[in-house]
């Protein structure tokens, strides 16, 4: 009986004080000794190893008996100081029912494995002392959320606007923290370190990272986050170069989009330019389905890959990221406004505009079961495109050199009737506010336009005439030489549509299923000629250019060339 005793009195100490870790601060407040919490924390966590070490052995009654006042003494002093912090009793008593529940489910775990029936581990002591020893370990790691601390994904330096949104993430909860010639920039949430997250992302002007060139990432470890108090793990940090974009290098930027969790080869395509690259486009559904973190995380993994933190990206939502258990906290893990997907960016001299059609079909549309709403969501961005023109028009500011769009699903793009290649979509989709945004996105006087979602590398140049039917050219697909497959809109910029699982442009070939193959954009232009000449390839996997044929025209391409507004006219010229 009095091993019985000794055993509920000191896990009964154990518990309480462990549950009352909100108010630990206060404790060493009241004694005036530094640290005091921790060293009762640690005489509690002694006595009740050694309760439990001596209910399965033979100890002699006067050492029971010494354990059992001093626990009654630790119990007396625990309820002083819990009728000192009454006002945290709430709390107390919340966090001891938790604790309490998983202490009568571990009793009742060793009660089933040592008495009732009995079993031959009843008498290993080794067995007995190593399961006992588990199961402490685990109500403190799970109490305190104890695991190591280390980068799980490297940063990625998004833009957005006219800053950098840098997000990294790490194994467990922790600060998040970038620092810029000696000024820290921090992960705030209303004014504290964001710390019960395991993605950080700091906002710093774009400014400062160019003039610097260089940042240092660090995360600091919360073990536990209390009202007064809190303790802290280790500290991770790394630092990156950052080359800004400069156009008096001339510019090349490249764009993957669909690589639909093909990390390995859409990293080696998007690799192309190696060390010369100034930013990535995203342009969407590089997830799937978001349906855990390590979904949303291979848009991290991929926009590394290519980067190595170093250059910026620019993202655009694909339809696919807006589908999923996590999708709604896609914006903490990539570069956003407000929460959402449209923004501008200026980037040195390159100014980009980027839009979110959202979903492929109707709200209405049976797989999104009541929760869609992207009607609402496109009208909200037909005002920012008209902002967008006020501030930015091509009159009002004379400073852009190159102007790009970027969207998921192309807007100068409509299908008239569901194509017989993969992923066409509803017959004349937001026909209406295409072009509607078209006619907006001319008085912007767009360059040059990227997008995804056909699986296709098609370029939707100005030469192909507009609001007309299309039919895909015999040299194109010989099976689809009479089928119509839609129009583009009056657009005065042209649109190169990526990206394809495959090393070759026909839609014959089918997609490679394994993730071995993959073909993006690849853009290249320099300011400092009189006939400069935006400069567009498809390439892949290989980094070898992909040729193909307009598949519009019929024409032959491995490259296509087009002549900014800035100067002249914008006819591509093959």
């Amino acid at each position: 009986m009095r091993k019985i005793i000794a055993l509920i009195i000191s896990v009964f100490n154990f518990s309480l004080f462990l549950a009352m870790r909100s108010i630990w601060s206060g404790i060493e407040g009241m004694f005036g000794i530094s640290w005091i919490q921790y060293i009762i924390f640690g005489l509690l966590t002694g006595l009740a190893i050694t309760a439990v070490i001596l209910f399965f052995a033979k100890p002699k009654s006067i050492v029971l008996l010494i354990i059992a006042i001093l626990g009654g003494v630790l119990s007396i002093a625990l309820f002083y100081m819990l009728y000192l912090g009454i006002d945290a009793l709430t709390y107390i008593a919340r966090s001891f029912g938790d604790i309490l529940f998983w202490t009568v489910v571990i009793g009742f775990g060793v009660f089933m494995i040592f008495y009732y029936p009995k079993t031959r581990y009843a008498k290993c002591v080794v067995f007995k002392f190593v399961l006992l020893g588990s199961m402490l370990v685990m109500i403190l790691v799970v109490t305190f959320n104890l695991h190591f601390c280390f980068i799980t994904n490297q940063p990625v330096v998004f833009a957005v606007e006219e800053e950098y949104q840098i997000v990294w993430t790490t194994s467990s909860n922790a600060t998040g923290t970038v620092t810029i010639d000696g000024v820290d920039y921090h992960d705030l949430y209303a004014g504290s370190l964001n710390s019960e997250t395991t993605v950080h992302k700091v906002i710093v002007p774009m400014t400062i990272l160019d003039a610097a060139e260089e940042y240092t990432i660090s995360s600091t470890q919360i073990i536990y986050r209390g009202p007064y108090s809190g303790i802290t793990g280790t500290t991770v940090n790394q630092t990156y170069c950052f080359y800004p974009v400069d156009t008096m290098n001339g510019l090349d930027f490249y764009t993957l989009s669909d690589t639909h969790d093909y990390t390995s080869a859409a990293s080696e395509t998007g690799s192309y330019f190696g060390d010369n690259l100034d930013f990535l486009v995203m342009a969407g559904d590089i997830s799937s389905h978001l349906e855990e973190p390590a979904d949303i995380e291979r848009i991290l993994e991929i926009a590394h890959n290519i980067t190595k933190g170093s250059h910026p990206v620019i993202y655009a939502r694909g339809n696919h990221e807006t589908k999923g258990n996590c999708a709604n906290i896609l914006y903490k893990y990539v570069g956003s406004k407000d929460e959402k997907f449209f923004y501008t960016v200026h980037l040195a001299d390159v100014f980009a505009i980027v839009l979110d059609l959202g979903e492929d079909h109707n709200d209405d549309w049976w797989e999104y079961y009541d929760t869609a709403n992207y009607d609402e969501y496109r009208n909200e961005q037909t005002a920012f495109i008209m902002d967008t023109i006020v501030k930015y028009g091509f009159d009002t500011d004379t400073s852009i050199k190159f102007r790009l769009g970027i969207s998921h699903m192309p807007v100068n793009y409509v299908i008239t009737e569901k194509s017989s290649l993969p992923y066409g979509g509803d017959n004349m989709f937001l026909a209406d506010i295409k072009a509607q945004w078209t006619a907006l996105l001319n008085t912007l006087v767009l360059d040059l336009m990227v997008s995804g979602h056909h699986h296709q590398l098609m370029p939707i140049t100005t030469d192909i005439p507009a609001n007309t039917t299309l039919y895909y050219d015999e040299n194109y697909n010989a099976n689809n030489t009479t089928k119509a497959i839609g129009y583009r809109t009056d657009s005065d910029f042209a649109t190169f549509i990526v990206s394809r699982r495959s090393d070759v442009q026909t839609p014959t070939v089918s997609e490679n299923l394994f993730g071995q193959k993959f073909s993006g954009l690849a853009v290249s232009l320099g300011f400092w000629a009189a006939d400069t000449k935006i400069i567009i390839r498809y390439t892949n996997t290989d980094k070898t250019v992909v040729s193909g044929y307009n598949p519009f025209t019929g024409e032959a391409f491995t490259e296509f060339n087009i002549i900014p507004w800035t100067w002249s006219t914008r006819n591509p010229i093959f």
